[in-house]
């Protein structure tokens, strides 16, 4: 649940452990710098099939290379906050970017950091529109040509820090929200990370009323980007484009956002980190939930086939057209598969495998989490010791052991090994 390890999984269609993209690739010492120029992205296929592809917005998959080195024709407008050499995790000068009596602050030992307000800039400035507006003239100029095209827009919110315009700064009141499920949280059974995570944002004083401002700046952000949605979509209309575009809606990651006392995504894989929006409006279609595990990264071969270009050998990703079409294929997962290894390196090494109803957390030098999301959607409760769940316990670790060998991932030491059942595939 991290931008540069999601980002890369689906250009690629592969899991971290098999692209290389472990932790975000502007943190130094990295895993590498970036997804490697030789590995088939979607991207790639669809310029190979004739597409023209443009970009415009956060990249965040590699150092040193565009996506211009992946089959893009051009890359637009890359907003990006600008840090102190000596301080990075403060941005300079942040109170004239805040209006004033709007902020939410943490207290850092290199300086306070304002994570959440009402930002001074227009709604035209603020970068989720400026992405926009670059998006629709690409759109538009596309649209009046007669090649097929592929247009990949990536704005930065709802990331910390919140920092709406108005109207969208007030339009939420932050008195009339209420506390998560979760909020709660003591931490009692639970990873001693989870604390520590806690307290290493120096959250310990700062009750659900701080919290409040927080989600209500959050909230502004998000519905900022439901307008520039809409305006995605009225140009697609205006070019008289519709019936021959399919529009894509998704995100790299979720945030806790309060949730567990949390904040950010990194180091926990609860749910509001791990589950993320995926909409996709489809030309013929019929609209439909679906209930399946599906994956970020199921995109990547997905755009593919939906391009009528070749799909790569040996992915992680499988494509989603089949449910989009209503048609479940017989051997589809039903349980899902996610890895983390934290934003730099060192920091942490997860793995989960999550069922409709069991989530297993496998965390080699910490407390092993396992959750009954019937009983416990708000994953209050830590069931890993409750010996009257030992049989679910051996049924998760045998998935997540059999996850791990059909992705080829990293647990194959016997040492590791040996406290496991024998392995369930997936497929």
């Amino acid at each position: 649940p991290v931008c540069s390890p999601s980002r890369a999984a689906l250009m690629s269609g592969l899991y971290p452990h098999n692209n290389g993209v472990m932790i975000n690739t502007h943190i130094a010492p990295a895993w590498n710098r970036g997804l490697p120029k030789d590995t088939p992205t979607f991207s790639q296929q669809l310029k190979n099939a004739g597409y023209k592809l443009d970009y415009a917005g956060k990249w965040h998959v590699n150092q040193d290379l565009g996506p211009e080195e992946f089959g893009f024709d051009r890359h637009g407008l890359t907003p990006q906050p600008t840090r102190t050499p000596d301080k990075p995790k403060v941005w300079p000068d942040q109170t004239r970017l805040f209006e004033p009596g709007t902020t939410s602050t943490v207290e850092f030992t290199h300086g306070d950091m304002i994570v959440a307000g009402t930002g001074t800039w227009s709604v035209e400035e603020h970068p989720t529109n400026r992405v926009t507006n670059e998006g629709i003239a690409m759109l538009r100029e596309r649209a009046a040509g007669d090649e097929p095209f592929f247009l990949r827009m990536d704005v930065v919110a709802p990331h910390f820090p919140n920092r709406p315009p108005e109207p969208y700064g007030s339009m939420y009141e932050p008195e009339s929200i209420p506390p998560w499920s979760n909020f709660d949280e003591t931490f009692e059974g639970k990873p001693a990370a989870h604390l520590r995570k806690h307290q290493e944002w120096h959250l310990e004083d700062k009750d659900w009323s701080w919290w409040q401002n927080v989600v209500s700046k959050y909230y502004g952000d998000v519905s900022l980007i439901d307008d520039a949605v809409c305006r995605v979509l009225d140009a697609i209309r205006e070019c008289g484009i519709e019936d021959d575009t399919i529009f894509v809606f998704s995100t790299d990651h979720g945030d806790a956002t309060g949730s567990h006392k949390h904040f950010e995504k990194s180091g926990t894989m609860y749910d509001e980190v791990f589950r993320i929006p995926l909409l996709a409006k489809v030309p013929g279609a019929t609209p439909r939930e679906a209930p399946e595990f599906v994956r970020l990264m199921d995109l990547m071969p997905t755009f593919i086939e939906w391009g009528g270009a070749e799909i790569p050998e040996n992915l992680d990703a499988r494509s989603l057209a089949p449910l989009v079409d209503g048609e479940t294929p017989a051997d589809w997962p039903d349980s899902v598969y996610c890895e983390s290894h934290g934003e730099v390196w060192g920091y942490s090494s997860q793995r989960m495998v999550r069922t409709e109803r069991w989530k297993y957390v496998y965390q080699p030098h910490d407390l092993d989490e396992l959750y009954d999301l019937e009983a416990d959607p708000a994953e209050m409760h830590n069931l890993i010791n409750d010996l009257e769940h030992a049989d679910v316990l051996e049924e998760m670790k045998a998935r997540l052991l059999g996850w791990n060998d059909a992705t080829n991932d990293m647990f194959q030491w016997k040492w590791v090994r040996m406290n496991f059942p024998e392995p369930v595939g997936p497929y």
